[in-house]
């Protein structure tokens, strides 16, 4: 036993736990379920089977096929991935032998897919209804010549899916680097290969026949409530809401704008360490920014540090709009007085100062005081540049 451990402890190689898979030879013999589409049994693998059939509230099917040559094509698998009967078909439960889950198609079908796009387009597996939405329409209140609206109807007019249904996919599917110690035991050599999607796919499902959920979190699609989804999520309808604020804090070098980050950014200083203060807005509770963040963390001279930031950049900004305007005024009255390639070039020079100025103006300077003067400057740079240009060649 001791000479034993010791070999194992001494192997090049990492130890992986597998489980055994059936070939697909098993179940695609003439007498099972061949793939020539022909005959009785050859039927199973081209005709249309109802994988799920239930029965609504409002007494009508709910049907959703299944094809399995559609799902054999290589065209349509996963970068890295083999399809074989088991990686479907498995035993699950102690009640059957071999099911289905629907999980794994919830997995293939919406992992890092486009709602209703793709592989998650919802008509693949869903018929699109055609009974009326409105409530009048379906107790017969309808009033003559109202426009019936219907599922079908919505999609013609291109009315995006999940402005209804959003909440039907929860998950992403993701896959924990610990989940993968349960099968392997060399920590740096597994960590080093995990982000590789095709080699992953290869060895676990190609090359073996781990289940999807040894790897990856479970993608849910049902009825959620369909407030909350988007609430929780504040991109859903504000998109990069805070990237000024971000570019400020950062203070990347820009064309004509030296790097200098945040005097915070350094440390790691989120968000929640200045905003402190509470207020009400639109009936709304904010949290907003405050100088008594400042002095708490530095001396109560700092707290009014924020507010003199805040009007130093704020002073600054509306210098550089003063002169945003004569530029703008200076270009509009130069139109049919100078060359097409002076005035481009001016323009040019305006939207470059533009870009730096609404950084300042719609991240709020006071995030990053020196970098957003900085910005001002050289946007008061770029405007006073196309201004003089225009100057000359009218000279």
């Amino acid at each position: 036993v001791l000479s034993k451990l010791t070999t194992i402890l001494n192997m090049d190689e990492s130890v992986v736990r597998t489980r055994p898979r059936i070939d697909d030879r098993s179940c695609t013999t003439q007498r099972c379920h061949p793939t020539t589409g022909i005959g009785k049994e050859g039927e199973f693998w081209t005709k249309r089977i109802k994988f799920i059939e239930q029965t609504r509230k409002d007494k009508t099917k709910r049907i959703i096929p299944f094809v399995h040559k559609t799902h054999f094509d290589k065209t349509k698998w996963v970068e890295g991935q083999e399809m074989h009967c088991t990686t479907c078909h498995q035993r699950e439960t102690g009640q059957t032998h071999f099911e289905v889950s629907k999980e794994k198609c919830f997995l293939c079908h919406f992992k890092n897919a486009k709602f209703n796009e793709g592989r998650s387009k919802c008509s693949l597996c869903h018929e699109i209804p055609t009974k009326p939405l409105q409530k009048q329409k379906k107790e017969g209140e309808a009033k003559p010549g109202e426009k019936t609206i219907t599922h079908k109807t919505i999609e013609e007019a291109k009315v995006p899916c999940q402005s209804c249904h959003l909440q039907m996919i929860k998950g992403k599917g993701i896959v924990r680097l610990e989940e993968c110690f349960n099968c392997h035991d060399k920590e740096k050599t597994v960590i080093k290969e995990a982000s590789n999607k095709k080699l992953m796919h290869e060895k676990h499902v190609a090359g073996q026949n781990a289940s999807c959920f040894n790897c990856h979190e479970p993608v849910e699609h049902k009825q959620g409530d369909f407030i909350s989804v988007v609430k929780n999520d504040c991109r859903a309808c504000h998109p990069g809401h805070h990237k000024y604020q971000e570019m400020l804090l950062a203070g990347k070098q820009r064309k004509g704008v030296a790097e200098m980050p945040a005097l915070m950014f350094d440390v790691k200083t989120n968000c929640l360490a200045c905003h402190v203060e509470k207020k009400v807005v639109k009936g709304e509770e904010v949290e907003s920014g405050s100088g008594k963040a400042c002095a708490a963390c530095h001396t109560p001279k700092h707290e009014e540090m924020a507010k003199e930031w805040k009007d130093k950049t704020a002073d600054e900004l509306k210098n550089a709009e003063e002169i945003e305007k004569e530029a703008v005024d200076a270009i509009e009255n130069a139109k049919g007085k100078i060359s097409e390639a002076k005035l481009k070039k001016a323009k040019a020079m305006l939207k470059e100062g533009r870009k730096s100025m609404r950084i300042v103006e719609y991240g709020g300077g006071v995030h990053n005081k020196k970098y957003s003067i900085m910005l001002l400057d050289n946007a008061m740079n770029n405007f006073e540049d196309a201004i003089d240009l225009i100057g000359e060649e009218q000279d």
